[in-house]
């Protein structure tokens, strides 16, 4: 697996954002994560790739790394959020939180695979 800031920098290189990753500075809406791990697995798909990414931590208009205080380990009602998000998803996905250090700022990233032989759907 390559290197999270290597992912990261290369999703940057681009002018914009594509339908297969998204950027994010400190955003947490649990119902729209779902929706888009859900289109960002649908488009890597189509788009012919193996994953797509969700990144919190880099500013989506200037792609300039800004810290992030987003916690993947939150609770949703009192459900963690990543059982939140896996129990709604169809067909099961295999969706990941990691994070790392960029300039010295915390980034986290979601790597989501690629639908393979059905669309992924959220609720």
């Amino acid at each position: 697996m390559k290197d999270l800031a290597d992912i990261v920098n290369q999703l940057r290189s681009h002018k914009t954002e594509r339908e297969w990753f998204e950027f994010k500075v400190n955003w947490f809406e649990p119902n729209q994560i779902g929706e888009y791990i859900s289109a960002i697995s649908n488009s890597a798909a189509c788009a012919g790739k193996k994953e797509g990414y969700f990144v919190w931590g880099v500013n989506d208009e200037t792609h300039k790394i800004e810290e992030t205080n987003f916690d993947p380990d939150c609770d949703v009602k009192n459900e963690p959020l990543k059982h939140f998000l896996a129990r709604q998803l169809a067909p099961d996905t295999n969706f990941e939180f990691a994070e790392t250090f960029i300039e010295d700022k915390r980034i986290v990233v979601l790597t989501i695979p690629a639908a393979k032989i059905v669309p992924t759907s959220f609720k």
